[in-house]
């Protein structure tokens, strides 16, 4: 079963609980998460791809660095993933690597339209846990 995520309330920020049965799908709902966070409509043409490589000492090391390169491809690069469509997660040598690929388009304004400006993806609250069968975290973006 896919991740999930819900917004939950959070002062002066932006904050989304997220939960799922591995830690592939804990980062596919997270990157949903973000999604939902800045663009407001996301009326998808998909014609591009991009590979993401990651290498962090932590899961929520690589969770945040993730998050922050489609923060950075939104904002400095005008570039929007619409969705994860492969995902690779190893730990080799108590370090973890994730490589993802990613379909998206260039931002368009006639296309697209921001909702929230995320400025930074946080580590504020995060603590990636496996508790009854499920991985969770909560994801705070400081706006």
């Amino acid at each position: 079963m896919p991740g999930n995520y819900k917004y939950i309330d959070h002062t002066a920020d932006i904050a989304f609980e997220v939960s799922a049965d591995n830690y592939k799908d804990l980062i596919i709902a997270s990157a949903d998460a973000w999604k939902e966070a800045v663009v407001k409509s996301v009326n998808m043409y998909s014609n591009e791809t991009k590979r993401i490589s990651l290498e962090e000492s932590s899961v929520e090391e690589i969770l945040v660095g993730l998050l922050s390169e489609f923060n950075y491809l939104l904002y400095t690069r005008k570039w929007v993933f619409e969705k994860i469509k492969d995902i690779e997660v190893d730990n080799k040598n108590n370090l973890w690597n994730v490589t993802v690929e990613v379909s998206g388009a260039k931002f368009d304004i006639q296309k697209h339209s921001f909702k929230t400006e995320v400025k930074a993806v946080t580590f504020h609250q995060m603590d990636v846990k496996y508790i009854d069968g499920k991985y969770t975290t909560r994801i705070v973006f400081d706006i």
